[in-house]
């Protein structure tokens, strides 16, 4: 019962986790039900091209056994048999392939995200778009588009060279989010920023399995700033992306609020530009404006309380504006 209705830390299950937790169950039990229907339709078509061989031989046998000279025949039509292969060769062995891709390598079932690409080229490591698989046959496979509803069909064939990458055989996707820092940030106040982010992933035990990485990646002195990959791992797989878009989204909202709640907002440098001029009294306006300049970065700074001491403890009120609301 846990793993199915997956209740907070401290056992509080609320009616809307409940009433999604039936529905996720309603919905393998309708993929079930479909993949069952299909796969019938599918034997029922294997049987008929092993029921079209088995008679193919049975005749064979039995011209043979009754006397006739059978050979003299294929002797005869050999050269329009050897034309024929050429012609069909490619589409026979395309076929076997295909048949070899439902029957043996099962890459998919009705229902199932897919998203296909070469076996050379790498994937996206944010996701990749996928297709929802409508109906398997023999010969094709029908799939639809998830972002605009297209409906597209594959020979099975044409599939069986590519590298098929299953949503729904992928469980508890991994999802990234790169931020960045300014180079003067402490390092005191990133570990508060990470504390933060890890108390925020614990208390959505139905979002999130834990925290597993947050690292430097990159540093960049010239542009003034140290970039953190933040990796989560979610416990929905890939095959129900909505979940894991929106928990993404949140995650990354939170981040941005506590960035600014701890004054750590990096701020890329303007373009370089040169001011040439000989007069003195420009010069003097730009040496007394300085000062001026500093002291309102100053007080605006404090105002913002982006200088005071803080810790993950004073963030909870950031982290309560990503509460769900069962009003």
């Amino acid at each position: 019962l846990i793993r199915l209705l997956r209740p907070d830390r401290d056992g509080t299950l609320t009616k809307l986790d409940f009433i999604k937790s039936i529905d996720t169950v309603y919905k393998e039990l309708r993929l079930l039900r479909a993949s069952i229907a299909n796969s019938a339709q599918i034997d029922y078509a294997f049987e008929h091209v092993v029921n079209f061989f088995f008679y193919f031989f049975l005749i064979v046998a039995s011209v043979l056994i009754l006397g006739f000279n059978l050979w003299s025949v294929i002797i005869a039509m050999n050269g329009f048999l050897f034309s024929f292969s050429f012609s069909f060769g490619a589409a026979a062995s395309n076929w076997f392939e295909g048949l070899l891709l439902i029957f043996v390598r099962r890459a998919y079932d009705i229902g199932d995200r897919i998203a296909t690409s070469h076996p050379a080229s790498d994937t996206s490591p944010s996701g990749s778009s996928t297709w929802f698989v409508e109906r398997i046959t023999l010969f094709t496979t029908t799939v639809r588009f998830a972002t605009t509803n297209e409906v597209a069909t594959y020979s099975n064939g044409s599939l069986a060279s590519l590298r098929i990458i299953n949503a729904n055989r992928s469980p508890k996707a991994i999802i990234y989010i790169d931020i960045k820092f300014g180079l003067e940030v402490p390092f005191a106040k990133i570990k508060i920023f990470q504390t933060a982010v890890e108390n925020f992933v614990k208390s959505r035990p139905r979002e999130w399995v834990a925290l597993i990485g947050f690292r430097a990646t990159r540093v960049e002195v010239d542009f003034g700033y140290i970039e953190y990959r933040i990796l989560s791992q979610h416990r929905e797989a890939w095959q129900n992306i909505g979940p894991i878009l929106q928990s993404k989204a949140d995650l990354a909202s939170f981040c941005l609020e506590v960035t600014k709640k701890l004054g750590m907002r990096y701020e890329s440098p303007p373009m370089p530009v040169t001011v040439s001029t000989s007069g003195t009294n420009f010069r003097g306006l730009l040496t007394d404006g300085e000062d001026d300049i500093d002291n309102v970065d100053q007080e605006g700074a404090d105002q913002m309380g982006f200088n005071k001491s803080m810790s993950a403890a004073d963030l909870q009120d950031v982290a309560a504006l990503f509460e769900v609301r069962n009003d």
